[in-house]
């Protein structure tokens, strides 16, 4: 079987090193103890944390992130209008998921070299994605870094932000119960996780330019630029009816489930969960990916999960926006999340990491 580390990604090394800087990062907060902006931190894990920044009764949040290798679907297709849906999804999904709202982001976008017109295209779907999001786009810098950035084809670049928000209303978990109801939102593509594992299984079945090959009908290259869904408006919509959101990111469903649930030490069973896309069921089978690797690596097909004790009120709410909702499992007592697959190779079967 592929896996990540073969492709290129060391997970336990990336977080040794995240936790190298996390910890310096972490003595810098008493630099603002006690003054305007005192910082706490939400959660955390490695670098990445959601934190907030009081300011009297108000509490700012601040979260970063980036597409990832993503863009390379991108700089095969020639293709870029759809890529500040899968930052936007990144850095908003993942504020809303804490109950913030977000407000503003500032972004940088390094670059091998100007190309106007790919920056013309990458700028007008950072206008949609921005309304989509619900969000202004504040600041941000072009950076032309030469060899420094490198990739598929002429044009290369990586896109990352910083996206304020104002917490509404904090979600930790802590009201979580036994018997509350998960609502999946479903996901049509691949977001901005796992992807290096998805370049070289297509590479090792298909060749360096798999992109341009077309299977069972469907261009590849298409599949895999597939846009990333922004739920931020529609979350935004059901904060006083939840007790816990996950936003499915890298370590898949398993790792940020277990996260929200781990405050009260509970378990899942995900029985209906949505299909995975076509894709990640292809590379499931030409890769020998099993069910149980999939699922912590990719979305498989939920964007975000939603827990709550009133399912109706949430799945009217979101009923008005173009995002596929239904009852995908419940909170169970035993610590343990069971997932009945979808995967390809032990469909209906139940799953238990």
């Amino acid at each position: 079987m592929i896996t990540y580390k073969s492709s290129g990604v060391d997970l336990n090394l990336g977080n040794i090193c995240s936790e190298i800087m996390s910890k310096i990062s972490d003595k810098t907060f008493k630099n603002r103890k006690n003054k305007i902006g005192e910082i706490k931190i939400l959660e955390k894990k490695g670098l990445h944390r959601i934190i907030t920044i009081s300011f009297g009764k108000y509490k700012l949040m601040l979260n970063s992130d980036g597409i990832g290798t993503k863009v390379e679907f991108s700089e095969r297709m020639n293709k870029y209008e759809t890529m500040a849906y899968d930052l936007f999804a990144m850095l908003c999904d993942d504020s809303v998921r804490y109950g913030g709202e977000p407000v503003a982001i500032s972004n940088i976008l390094d670059v091998n070299h100007i190309e106007k017109k790919a920056i013309e295209k990458l700028a007008s779907g950072m206008e949609k994605a921005a309304y989509d999001a619900g969000i202004a786009v504040v600041s941000g810098e072009i950076a032309e870094l030469g060899n420094r950035i490198s990739g598929y084809g002429k044009f290369n670049y990586n896109w990352a932000g910083t996206v304020l928000s104002f917490l509404k209303k904090e979600i930790t978990g802590e009201k979580i119960e036994v018997g509350h109801t998960i609502i999946g939102l479903q996901e049509d593509g691949l977001r901005s996780n796992g992807i290096s594992l998805v370049r070289k299984i297509m590479e090792k079945k298909y060749d360096k330019n798999w992109h341009k090959k077309t299977v069972e009908g469907k261009l590849l290259g298409e599949c895999a630029l597939t846009k990333s869904k922004i739920y931020t408006k529609s979350i935004l919509e059901i904060l006083d009816y939840v007790s816990g959101i996950v936003h499915i990111t890298g370590g898949g469903i398993p790792e940020k489930l277990k996260r929200v649930l781990k405050i009260k030490n509970y378990g899942a069973f995900l029985f209906d969960l949505f299909e995975p896309c076509w894709l990640m069921l292809h590379c499931q089978k030409i890769g020998g990916i099993e069910d149980i690797y999939a699922y912590k690596v990719w979305n498989m097909g939920q964007g975000m999960l939603i827990i709550t004790d009133t399912p109706k009120k949430v799945l009217n709410k979101i009923s008005k926006y173009k995002i596929k909702a239904k009852i995908v499992g419940e909170i169970i007592k035993e610590p343990v999340i069971k997932i009945k697959s979808k995967g390809y190779f032990k469909k209906n079967e139940i799953l238990q990491i």
